[in-house]
């Protein structure tokens, strides 16, 4: 008897569940998602064409924030950066990037880092984690 008893209360329980359930908001919040993962899957394409063909500079870490995404374990941060490419004074911008976990530490304030700046956006750059 107690295996019905609570076959009924899980009968009850998911049809409360189905009352109070919000199809529109689930589908408007996975949409939400669906265009910041497009957003941030067009900024690492832009990145990797920076990677290939961007101009060397250096830039300083100012600050690091956890971003809103995690993908095979490697999580996007945002790093506040002061860069000085050559031949112009430094500036700051801000990088969102995946980062692998084995390279989390060397994102410490005041760390210097190698990157690569588009000519043509200043504001876009790759950081290169594996310049020496």
């Amino acid at each position: 008897m107690g295996f019905f008893k609570s076959a009924r209360e899980l009968n009850k329980q998911a049809k409360e569940m189905s009352r109070t359930w919000d199809v529109g908001a689930q589908l408007a919040d996975a949409q939400a998602s669906m265009a910041a993962a497009n957003q941030m899957m067009a900024q690492q394409t832009a990145a990797a064409g920076i990677a290939a063909t961007g101009l060397e500079a250096t830039a300083t870490v100012a600050a690091v924030r956890q971003g809103a995404a995690m993908v095979n374990f490697q999580p996007m941060v945002e790093i506040d950066l002061t860069v000085v490419a050559p031949g112009g004074p430094p500036y700051a911008a801000t990088v969102s990037q995946f980062v692998q976990q084995v390279h989390l530490a060397r994102l410490q304030p005041g760390a210097t880092l190698r990157v690569k700046v588009d000519p043509a956006n200043p504001q876009s750059i790759w950081i290169d984690f594996f310049a020496a």
